[in-house]
């Protein structure tokens, strides 16, 4: 397992909307959520929080130093603001270390699928992370999809077949899921299927079903 990464914190004092100065300040206001406990108020440098959010840390284990003392937390979640794209909240959860916990992993391409470069036909990933069970010290830094094997319509890559960089995990879902598959255009089915019912270009012989019969020419009245 890689390296755990390390977060300074300190006890935060200034809730509601006095957080807007903190922000200003480079400070990112954040929660320490203990189960069946009330969650305890704490701040950290936002600079700090940027680079384990870029570096993938969310939803991993991290060491949070915290008035002299560290301890193993799950970095839980991130808010961001919708027009900056700037940290507004963190959330910590305290873990048992040798209990499961439910985390989100992301899931990354592993090689080259040949249908990609095929005429009529597009590579669609359906799932970009995954909910996993996984001990807190196990959790995976990124799960794996080996596109290399899709070739023609049809072929994918389920849960099942998805490994792990690092770690242990079980999936929460169904292993057979789709996680990325290989399909028809859209316009490319529709030309298919238009040249399966193109009437105009159908003969029909004499006596074939669906052939119409010719009235017969009808007899001079008697005089």
């Amino acid at each position: 397992m890689p390296e755990r990464p390390r977060l300074q914190a300190s006890p935060r004092a200034v809730r509601g909307r006095a957080v807007k100065r903190l922000r200003r300040s480079g400070v990112i206001p954040a929660n320490l959520v203990t189960p069946n406990q009330p969650s305890t108020t704490v701040q950290v440098d936002e600079r700090e929080l940027a680079t384990l959010v870029r570096a993938g840390a969310d939803g991993r284990l991290l060491d949070l130093e915290c008035d002299g003392e560290t301890e193993a937390v799950l970095f839980d979640a991130y808010e961001l603001d919708a027009i900056t794209d700037r940290l507004l909240h963190a959330t910590f959860r305290r873990v048992d270390l040798t209990k499961p916990v439910s985390v989100e992993v992301a899931i990354e391409f592993q090689g080259t699928a040949p249908a990609a470069a095929v005429m009529g036909v597009t590579v669609i990933q359906a799932l970009t992370s995954l909910e996993v069970e996984a001990l807190p010290t196990e959790i995976p830094s990124a799960l794996v999809a080996d596109i290399s094997g899709l070739e023609v319509p049809g072929d994918e890559v389920v849960v099942s077949d998805l490994r792990a960089v690092d770690g242990a995990y079980t999936p929460a879902g169904d292993p057979a899921e789709t996680v990325v598959a290989v399909h028809v255009l859209r316009a490319q089915a529709e030309d298919v299927e238009e040249e399966e019912i193109d009437l105009d270009e159908v003969e029909i012989e004499p006596g074939e079903e669906g052939e119409v019969a010719e009235a017969p020419p009808e007899e001079p009245a008697p005089a």
